[in-house]
């Protein structure tokens, strides 16, 4: 046994490990008593969740660029297992695969991590940083400790979003509180370098975070905010299986004047699909789909 099915309580740093007491790891007493281990929900002591994705690789509307460079991500989980059990390879790449997806918001990242994920069989495990580092705060070293423990047990994909929120530029002051922040900081990023399995950092401010930071990663992806014609096929996209349009909503003219991301498409459209059922009506009038763009465009 080791401590992947053993889990050791620790109580006293001066006594050697044989003191320790020790039980069943979670996850094995799971698989002995229903015969299949539940995937971990987001808590106080596991601060991330699972991204469950719907949507297959052709509802996803991004450029053929940017399609190319996902590949290199598909060819590392593809020939990850080639490349460690080569004597020659195995000593020239060092295992793991790191990659920053940046952009703005709403342009695919979380999705993309999904799709990848879904396509390998792989669970996604997303780490929203400004709740890590806001409430767990003396607690969080403890916290990712133990989800890279998993994550690495499992073979999952860890999926940092707002990364600028964590890893932004450095301070120098000096402050007791800022010191604590790089402590914290310089932890995660030894875990994320030691971590064989895939990580995606996803920011929309590529230029708030620390250079240091971002060379620890192998591969920078952007994704950028769709043109009029990817506009139109997201907006077809998003209404296909809802309600039919009426006749005077005019997609291509909505998608040349209105510049939104998927994100908001997919608001809108759910938001404009819901109003027309409240007022009993089976098509979707453009004053109904107008309204719902004027408000989603005044968030921003």
């Amino acid at each position: 046994f080791n401590e992947e099915v053993l889990e050791f309580n620790y109580t006293d740093s001066l006594l050697p490990h044989t003191f320790a007491g020790f039980y069943l790891a979670k996850d094995y007493v799971q698989l002995l008593t229903k015969g299949v281990a539940d995937k971990p929900d987001y808590s106080s002591n596991f601060p991330a969740s699972l991204v469950r994705v719907e949507l297959d690789w052709d509802d996803l509307v991004i450029s053929q660029e940017l399609r190319k460079e996902l590949k290199d991500i598909e060819n590392w989980i593809r020939f990850e297992d080639h490349i460690l059990n080569s004597k020659t390879l195995s000593k020239k790449i060092k295992r793991g695969y790191k990659v920053v997806f940046y952009g703005p918001s709403g342009t695919g990242k979380t999705l993309t991590a999904g799709l990848i994920g879904k396509k390998f069989g792989k669970d996604v495990y997303r780490i929203d940083l400004s709740q890590v580092s806001s409430k767990y705060i003396g607690e969080t070293e403890k916290n990712l400790e133990r989800l890279f423990k998993q994550a690495r047990n499992k073979n999952w994909i860890v999926f940092f979003d707002e990364g600028e929120t964590l890893f932004g530029k450095r301070g120098n002051s000096g402050q007791s509180n800022e010191r604590y922040a790089n402590q914290q900081v310089g932890f995660l990023l030894q875990k994320i370098e030691d971590h064989p399995g895939v990580v995606i950092l996803a920011t929309n401010l590529k230029g708030n975070i620390d250079e240091a930071f971002l060379r620890r990663f192998q591969k920078m992806i952007y994704f950028e905010a769709p043109d009029a014609d990817y506009r139109y096929e997201l907006w077809q996209k998003a209404f296909e299986g809802t309600l039919p349009l009426a006749d005077d909503v005019d997609l291509k003219q909505i998608s040349k004047a209105h510049k939104l991301v998927g994100g908001q498409i997919v608001n809108i459209v759910k938001q404009s699909v819901l109003r027309a059922l409240g007022a009993n009506n089976e098509v979707l009038q453009a004053g109904v789909l107008h309204s719902c763009i004027s408000e989603e465009e005044k968030k921003s």
